[in-house]
Parts: structure tokens; C-alpha cells; sequence
């Protein structure tokens, strides 16, 4: 288990339209400031980002999302995880990849590249896994590339979770969403995945047109979550269409969010709390749009599977696109 003895020490990377601000605790977002507005929901410190239990802005790993009962099979292999969720494992498990001091491979005026090892056994998965995360800045856009490699047979499902906050309301009020999904994943109460794909069409989940986030927030189908906490089936893979897009209308601000990873989790701030350094945060003040591998797909054979191979590379990779209009 690599130990938390470093110091926090955040790093700037910045062109004529975009300046970011990088933690190496958890390879983390703390800013991004895009046409003189803050975009995102910081922290003032790692500590109080933690602290919070809001992953907010953080690299997720080794698995984004929920694994049911914590365990999962490879190769004939049962494999027992550290649960942080009821008899779950959530982003990775207690001391996930959003708790590790990253060291720094390279950086420039606009780039960025952080590395971290994750040994074998590693909150219970199997291999020595070595990392990289990539932020460069190419225009308005911030480009996320991750890469892995492992010594044996594993799961890797990276995302990043950060909360954005396009205008001076909350998020549900004045910001508009478009997912580019034709589907979803219905869970179970513990909000595990099914294993079904359902339509979007018809629910309060269909944002295939841009909506206003709290439109259908209060829907009987969202109540056991408390809002939107869900896994999208992405239409498109890649740039040459977006996976969502939201903006807001008083901010005069647009993201629009590209990847080649199958899901989207769109979770709407239900529970955000915490200290930003400036103001507590209230519940769905921010959200957050993370691409990633399906919930629990290191178990549903019917999902597209998280597995790297041993001895190859893998990469992955998320582009937020920024405008004013």
C-alpha cells in the first residue's frame, strides 16, 4: 500500500483560453477556469476534498463505479475486495486511486503528465498495475488520456469525477443537459446494474434533447436515488460526436465531453457536501458527467468488459470542450 507521506503540491497548466489546476493527491482537478468563470466544484485542500467523500475532480481507479458484493472472478479466479459501500466496492474500493500522491512524469505550459504504481493486491486486484494521466490543453478543449499496464490479467476502468458548476445557481435550476444515449442500465435497489438495457424514451432519463436538469428530478423513478445517479449506453464512441453536452444559461458557458469508453454516469450532486474553501456546498449545487465502463462490468458478462491484458497498454481517453455562446 503506498502511503500517504507526501505533500500535496498543485500544478497550472494554461494557454490563451484555459487555465487548469492539478493536484498529484489523487491526479486531481482543483480548477478550471474557462472565459473568467470558474467551471468546477474544488477544494481548497486534497484533505478537505477526502474528507467531503465527493471524489470531486479526482482520477477514479482501478474500477469507476459499483462492484457487486465486492468480489468478482478472472481466470477461474475468485478475487475479494475491500468494500467501502455496504457489501459493495465503490471507485476502487477504501483506499482507492483518488487517495494516492501521483509523481510527475512531465510538465510544460500545457501539459501535464502524472504516473502512479498500484501494486499487486492492491485493494484486493490482481497485478502490479502502472498508470499514467495525461492533461494537456489543445485550444478551449482539456484532453484527459489515461494508460495502463499490468503484469497479469486484471480490470482497469478509469474515469474522472468532476463536478461542474456552469453558473451562479445550482445545478438543477438553470443548467440544460443532452446525453447522446439512446439507453440506460436499470439498477437494483443497491444500484447495481440489472444487466438489462432499457430505452430512455418515456423516463424522466431521456435527454437526447437538451433539458433543463431539474425538470424530472423529482420523478418517481429517480426518488430512490434522490436524483440522477445513473449509467448511460452511449450512442457514439470518439470525436466525431459528443456523449453529452450541457451549458448553462446564465453562465453563457458550454461543455460538451467526448471519450471512446461505452458508458456514461451522469450523477446529479445529490449528496454533494464539504468545505471548498470558500462556501459549504449544497446537494446537486454541482454534477458530474463520467464516462466510463458500465457499473459492475467486471461481473455482467452481457457488458463490455474492463479487462487489460497482461503485458499490453491499454488507454482510454475523456475531451471537454469548452465554449461561450
Amino acid at each position: 500500500m503506498q502511503k500517504n507521506i507526501q505533500s500535496e503540491q498543485i500544478y497550472i497548466i494554461r494557454n490563451e483560453f484555459l487555465s487548469v489546476e492539478i493536484s498529484n493527491l489523487g491526479a486531481s482537478i482543483r480548477s478550471i477556469r474557462f472565459a473568467d468563470r470558474e467551471l468546477t466544484l474544488g477544494f481548497a485542500s486534497q484533505a478537505e476534498r477526502i474528507a467531503s467523500g465527493t471524489y470531486s475532480g479526482a482520477v477514479i481507479g482501478r474500477v469507476a463505479n459499483r462492484i457487486a458484493g465486492g468480489k468478482f472472478t478472472l481466470n477461474g479466479v475468485t478475487y475479494h475486495l475491500t468494500k467501502n459501500e455496504g457489501e459493495n466496492t465503490l471507485h476502487g474500493g477504501e483506499e482507492g486511486f483518488d487517495r494516492r500522491f501521483y509523481t510527475v512524469a512531465s510538465h510544460s505550459g500545457t501539459s501535464l503528465v502524472l504516473a502512479m504504481s498500484s501494486p499487486d493486491g492492491d485493494q484486493g486486484f490482481p497485478g502490479r498495475l502502472e498508470t499514467t494521466v495525461s492533461y494537456s490543453l489543445n485550444g478551449s478543449s482539456l484532453v484527459v488520456d489515461f494508460s495502463a499496464r499490468c503484469d497479469k490479467d486484471s480490470f482497469w476502468s478509469p474515469t474522472l469525477h468532476t463536478y461542474f458548476r456552469l453558473g451562479e445557481e445550482a445545478t438543477e435550476e438553470k443548467t440544460y443537459l443532452q446525453i447522446n444515449a439512446e439507453s440506460y442500465t436499470p439498477m437494483d435497489e443497491q444500484q447495481i446494474p440489472t444487466g438489462e438495457i432499457e430505452k430512455v424514451a418515456g423516463t424522466p432519463l431521456d435527454f437526447r434533447s437538451p433539458k433543463k436538469i431539474g425538470e424530472d428530478i423529482s420523478a418517481e423513478q429517480l426518488r430512490s436515488t434522490c436524483g440522477y445517479d445513473h449509467n448511460f449506453v452511449l450512442n457514439n464512441r470518439g470525436d466525431e460526436e459528443y456523449a453529452a453536452a450541457a451549458f448553462s444559461k446564465s453562465g453563457g458557458v458550454r461543455v460538451e465531453i467526448f471519450t471512446d469508453m461505452s458508458g456514461l454516469h451522469f450523477y446529479s450532486g445529490n449528496f454533494l457536501k464539504g468545505f471548498d474553501g470558500t462556501r459549504q456546498l449544497r446537494p446537486r449545487e454541482g454534477f458530474a458527467l463520467e464516462p466510463q465502463f458500465f457499473p459492475n462490468a467486471v461481473n455482467e458478462t452481457s457488458f463490455e468488459s474492463p479487462l487489460v491484458k497482461k503485458g499490453t497498454v491499454k488507454k482510454h481517453y475523456i475531451k471537454y470542450k469548452f465554449q461561450t455562446y
